[in-house]
């Protein structure tokens, strides 16, 4: 790859970056279609973006009218709103349902998109206390656990309050030799509960005593510490709590406008639903706790042919060999309720009304929430048909040089894998409000950059009208509506899949009475929630570009010529971050790719785990073969992930001077590739830029002005084209390779 950089002709040539007068693209003429430069200019309006607004239909810096509102927001860009009947009297007052249904007809007749929020607030679920309203038996629930270690005497005094559900499901007394619970030798104190308290008698070293009890749950937890609603919580895995919320929510939509005015309602917005068994805010006695579902035992013993209440201690604490399977079973089969009952059942309904199902996780920053939240935040997207994220901060260069998840990266990769184009992220400068920190217009412009840059397609906007002039609200639009249009051509190129390795973060996940923003409990899993989001940062500061992938798109993928082919991509290098779990079948696909051609980059080995005791034996064997093959890499430390991928597939993007701030995405369509560039840094980059492509011209693409320039300090041959880059501060810009 790299010969084909011609140093001589590199040293000749100014870095100045050469262009030829510029050319601005025309709308295209009377009975023509439009070419990709008419489009370029005049977006269509399915890219633009949409404003939240919450039933505020006449905000008065807008309009002081719905009408006026929804004539402003068009005459400035916006492609269209995300709106829901006012939160006064949610769901319940006519007057509201009359406002609403007004200004339903006013976009629709504009011509403009009109998206539903299905909440009052968040976490979705709840409907303003409607869901719960005559059902208590909907609430979501866990499992806490008391617990306590020593000698002689000991004893545990319950918790015992109305959110307390029954006598305890288990309470046990084992030794506990060097830290390791032997549940051999357990006594089963059950029956032993005298006044809400319990005690045991240890004899020869220390022993554990603990207590398993069904809490419903709510102190400390997200339901409590938001900004929004602070009403009891559902169950996200209860099947028929979700179909109670759909009814008095999606069907009350869905009841009261009529079938014009349906049609025109795109999607429903979903936000932030939670098991609820994680602690943001600081509340005096918080005991560990894992999720449960007034159903979940039974369904749990149909899955797996055994009672996951007898085996309750080992998801709390080290009980042995056996502990990191019945972990698995456990969030496993969390993961299967929570995507079918809420996910699952919410994409149906939406599905069979004819309208698209969307939303976003809480904290998806971090794999570890992931599972704490919804026991599989990939499998949770798959089930959206515009699978969408939360944007939080407007501090592109923070974002880009964040060790966490890159969020956009994420979703877009699911939404590749489920062969959709559109996603969506609710946006805004929320941290820079609420810190009280700057926030320039470049620095917004330069934060959809880096999202669009990382695969989005959409943004559902939570901007003030304040945040913006009238001025620079048409340039905010049109250049989101630029970057979604380009963005959406073709089919992306990536030669590398990053595995998601969930079942990872299950095998070592012990609940925790503290704040989650502490680090997880356990020094392997705070390895894979820390290297997997800084493995992702890390291909990216080096200019190699990704996809996540699941179990699910590794099996669907089909293996030939050295590649994972799916949904038009081929993966030619697989990175496995801290995956020491990984079932069976999915190693075996891997083991096929290598045998392909392909590669493996091995971070903190190969795995060493399956997902039961028989699949472990097959796991070993097979990383003992693949270790032996000089196409699996197995390296230690993050930062050697780019130099150990670069062994195994050449770059797709080479930059002459290393820039570590600089972002790019590749799309093919029809002879051209296009390729988007994003400089996230406060200061300007200047570089030789050498593309893989057969293209032999150039064009630089501005989507903030809608201006192309012909690049002429351009040389290419037959594998790469090579041109000076300039980008300024926080610009980005397409270069357009014919």
């Amino acid at each position: 790859m790299h010969a084909a950089i011609r140093p001589n002709t590199l040293i000749a040539c100014c870095i100045t970056l050469i262009l030829a007068a510029p050319i601005i693209a025309q709308p295209t003429e009377n009975g023509k279609d439009p070419t990709m430069k008419d489009q370029f200019l005049n977006p269509p309006d399915a890219y633009r973006m949409l404003q939240i607004i919450h039933g505020n239909f006449h905000y008065p810096p807008v309009g002081d009218t719905i009408e006026a509102m929804a004539e402003r927001l068009k005459e400035n860009g916006y492609g269209g709103v995300v709106a829901n009947v006012s939160f006064d009297d949610y769901l319940e007052s006519e007057e509201h349902w009359a406002t609403f249904l007004k200004a339903l007809d006013v976009y629709r007749e504009k011509g403009m998109t009109f998206w539903l929020y299905d909440e009052k607030g968040y976490p979705s679920g709840k409907a303003g206390g409607l869901t719960l309203r005559g059902h208590p038996e909907f609430e979501c629930k866990g499992i806490i656990a008391s617990r306590i270690e020593g000698e002689g005497t000991l004893r545990i005094e319950l918790p015992r309050n109305e959110r307390i559900d029954g006598p305890p499901l288990l309470v046990i007394a084992a030794p506990v030799v060097d830290g390791r619970y032997d549940l051999s030798r357990q006594v089963d104190l059950t029956d032993k509960v005298i006044d809400g308290a319990v005690a045991f008698e240890t004899k020869g070293g220390p022993w554990g005593l603990m207590a398993f009890q069904v809490k419903r749950m709510y102190e400390g937890t997200h339901i409590e510490a938001n900004y929004s609603d602070t009403l009891p919580y559902v169950d996200i895995m209860d099947r028929d709590a979700i179909a109670r919320f759909i009814e008095v929510t999606h069907e009350a939509y869905r009841k009261r406008c009529s079938p014009e005015a349906w049609d025109a309602i795109a999607a429903i917005f979903t936000d932030e639903p939670s098991l609820m068994v994680a602690y943001l805010k600081e509340r005096e006695g918080l005991l560990p706790v894992v999720p449960w579902s007034r159903h979940f035992r039974d369904y749990f013993r149909t899955r797996f042919d055994y009672d996951i209440v007898a085996e309750l201690p080992k998801l709390f604490v080290d009980a042995g060999e056996t502990t990191v399977y019945r972990r698995l079973d456990f969030w496993r089969a969390v993961a299967e309720l929570v995507e079918e009952n809420y996910y699952g059942q919410i994409q149906a309904w939406c599905r069979a009304n004819g309208i698209d199902a969307s939303g976003h996780g809480l904290i998806e920053e971090s794999i570890y929430h992931h599972a704490l939240f919804e026991g599989d935040h990939y499998r949770n997207l798959r089930r959206m048909d515009v699978p969408g994220i939360d944007m939080l901060s407007s501090n592109p260069t923070e974002l880009a040089r964040s060790r966490q998840i890159p969020v956009p990266k994420f979703v877009s990769s699911v939404t590749h894998m489920i062969g959709r184009w559109e996603n969506q992220s609710e946006t805004s400068s929320h941290v820079q409000r609420v810190r009280k920190l700057p926030c320039s217009y470049e620095q917004r412009l330069a934060t959809i950059n880096f999202q669009y840059v990382l695969g989005l397609t959409r943004i559902t906007s939570y901007y003030r009208f304040d945040e913006f002039d009238d001025e620079q609200r048409v340039e905010f639009n049109n250049h989101i509506a630029r970057l979604g249009y380009m963005l959406t051509q073709g089919r992306h190129i990536a030669d590398i899949g990053v595995y998601y390795p969930i079942q990872s973060v299950w095998g070592e996940l012990t609940p925790t009475g503290e704040l989650t923003w502490k680090p997880p409990v356990g020094e392997r899993v705070q390895r894979v929630n820390n290297h997997f989001g800084h493995v992702s940062q890390e291909l990216l500061a080096n200019q190699r570009d990704f996809d996540y992938l699941d179990d699910e798109a590794i099996l669907e993928a089909e293996v030939r010529d050295g590649a994972l082919h799916l949904q038009g991509e081929a993966f030619r290098c697989v990175v496995l971050p801290e995956a020491w779990v990984m079932p069976l079948e999915t190693l075996q696909q891997l083991a096929d790719l290598v045998e392909a051609g392909g590669g493996i980059v091995a971070l903190g080995g190969l795995p060493e785990k399956g997902m039961n005791p028989e699949e472990t034996e097959g796991v070993v064997a097979l990383s003992k073969q693949l270790a032996a093959s000089d196409r699996v890499i197995e390296i230690r430390d993050v930062p050697g992930v780019a130099e150990a991928v670069g062994k195994l597939v050449p770059a797709d993007l080479f930059l002459r001077n290393p820039c570590r701030d600089l972002f790019y995405c590749h799309r093919k369509l029809d002879g051209k590739d296009i390729y988007f560039l994003a400089n996230l840094a406060e200061e300007t980059v200047q570089t030789y830029a050498v593309f893989r492509t057969q293209g032999k011209t150039a064009q630089r693409w501005e989507p903030r002005t809608g201006i192309i320039r012909d690049m002429t300090e351009v040389m290419s041959d037959d594998e790469t084209l090579i041109c000076p880059v300039m980008l300024d501060p926080l610009e980005g810009v397409f270069v357009v390779i014919e």
